[in-house]
Order: structure tokens, then C-alpha cells, then sequence
């Protein structure tokens, strides 16, 4: 039976000398696997339908867990964020943490929208602040949303020196300090991506330290470590000390 899903490409496995089997995040059936056949060959007319990023109504056939693609219309292949390496690892961040937090079978339409938002975004913006607000809402719809507002355990205005806890997603003040040293930078960019008031430049300065710390929190609660992060960061940290540098010379 043929069936229609419009989905992402979250990764992809070469499976015997021509077929891929493709990983999708669908719309209408969550997380499935389906085989692309002879999509490696030179000239394959589906070979657009593997590629990084892409977006398009797949048909698939098949039984059970075992489905074929059989033919696909492109909806968006994101390409500027194949012509940027920043953009294609920060892209690439967000489909290996839709990886990680689907199961499969299980239908998630808000996720799915806020992704292709994402990628949408990533493309003509700031790749490092979508992120950030992409990671914010993906792990408050995991419930493991981060709490931005006060000190977790005093209740009071958080400013100066500050703690972050993994354990928790909570920032704490000097007095209370629980967890590990964070930053004002830091929670004013998770601010700016959480949608709440927040200062600008101190914002500016964070977006390195708040990806990582968004990642150090997703592999706590996930227990997986998702490895584009490890290409993504040292990529944002040059370009960070890139920007200082030009400043400086100004």
C-alpha cells in the first residue's frame, strides 16, 4: 500500500552497493525508516531525495516497518545551509537532537513545524541564535525545560555572578550557588531565545557558551551525546574571536 509523508531527512546509511536507508522525520507518521534503491548510482532520479536537509512529499511503499521510497517531490532542499559550513553543522544540531528525542511511530507535529522553521531560518539569519531557540523549545517539549526567570533556589533576580545545574536547568546566584559557573552573557542569550526580556549586549557575546551549555544540559537528560555539536562549537568559538579581533583593530 502507497502512503504520502512530507519529511525531513534526519540521516542517511549506505546499504549494499546502490540503496541508502534513509532516516525521515514525517509529519503525518513521526520517526520511519524507508529504503532508497539505486539512489548512489550516477544520474539516479531520486538522488536529490538523500541529500543533507532535504524536505519533500516522499511516497513510500511497503509492509509493516519495512518501506521503500518510491518517488518524492522536492518541497525544500535548504541549500544556503550546504554552502556555509557554520549554517550546515548548526542545521545539522538540530536534526541529530529530532534524532535523538523521537521515537519512532510517534507523531509530533509541533516539533516537526519548529524544525522546518528552524532550517527556514538558519538559512537567511543567524544560524547560532536559531538554535539556541530551537534547543529551548525542543527540550521544553521534552519536559526538560529551563527555568530563565529567578535563582532556583532563592527565588531572587539573577545578575553578576551566577551557577548553572544540569541536574536541574536551573540558574542559581552566588549565595546559593549550585552547580558549575555560568555567565550573564549566557542566560541573556537563552533569554533572547526563550522570547523573554533580555539584554541585547550582553546576548551578543553569549551564543558560543549558551550552545554549549544547551548541549552539556540535552546529553544529561537525553544520555546521548549528539556529535555535530562537536563540530558546530570550535567553528562558532573562531568566529567569535574572529569578531573581537576585528573590533580591536577598529
Amino acid at each position: 500500500m502507497e502512503q504520502k509523508v512530507d519529511a525531513l531527512i534526519l540521516r542517511t546509511a549506505d546499504y549494499g552497493e546502490n540503496d541508502k536507508i534513509v532516516t525521515l522525520f514525517s509529519l503525518q507518521k513521526g520517526k520511519i525508516s524507508a529504503s532508497l534503491k539505486g539512489v548512489k548510482k550516477a544520474g539516479a532520479k531520486l538522488k536529490f531525495a538523500a541529500q543533507p536537509f532535504c524536505f519533500a512529499e516522499y511516497v513510500l511503499t511497503g509492509k509493516g516497518e519495512r518501506n521503500t521510497v518510491i518517488s518524492a517531490a522536492l518541497t525544500d532542499g535548504f541549500y544556503p545551509l550546504r554552502e556555509d559550513i557554520g549554517k550546515f553543522y548548526a542545521a545539522a544540531c538540530v536534526l541529530g537532537v529530532c534524532d535523538t528525542l523521537l521515537f519512532d511511530g510517534i507523531v509530533n507535529e509541533e516539533l516537526f513545524l519548529r524544525t522546518v522553521n528552524t532550517l527556514k531560518e538558519m538559512c537567511v539569519s543567524d544560524e547560532a541564535d536559531a538554535l539556541v531557540s530551537f534547543m529551548i523549545s525542543a527540550l521544553g517539549l521534552s519536559g526538560y525545560g529551563l527555568a530563565l526567570e529567578h535563582c532556583g533556589g532563592c527565588g531572587k533576580e539573577l545578575s553578576g555572578r551566577m551557577f548553572f545545574d544540569l541536574r536541574d536547568g536551573c540558574f542559581y546566584c552566588s549565595d546559593c550557588a549550585k552547580g558549575s559557573g555560568a555567565s550573564e552573557s549566557t542566560l541573556h542569550e537563552l533569554r533572547k531565545g526563550a522570547g523573554m526580556s533580555y539584554d541585547e549586549s550582553l546576548a551578543k557575546s553569549g551564543k558560543m557558551r549558551a550552545i554549549r551549555l544547551l548541549s552539556a544540559y540535552f546529553t544529561e537528560k537525553t544520555e546521548t551525546r549528539v556529535k555535530a555539536f562537536a563540530e558546530y562549537i570550535p567553528l562558532l568559538s573562531q568566529e567569535t574571536r574572529s569578531d573581537e579581533n576585528s573590533k580591536d583593530t577598529v
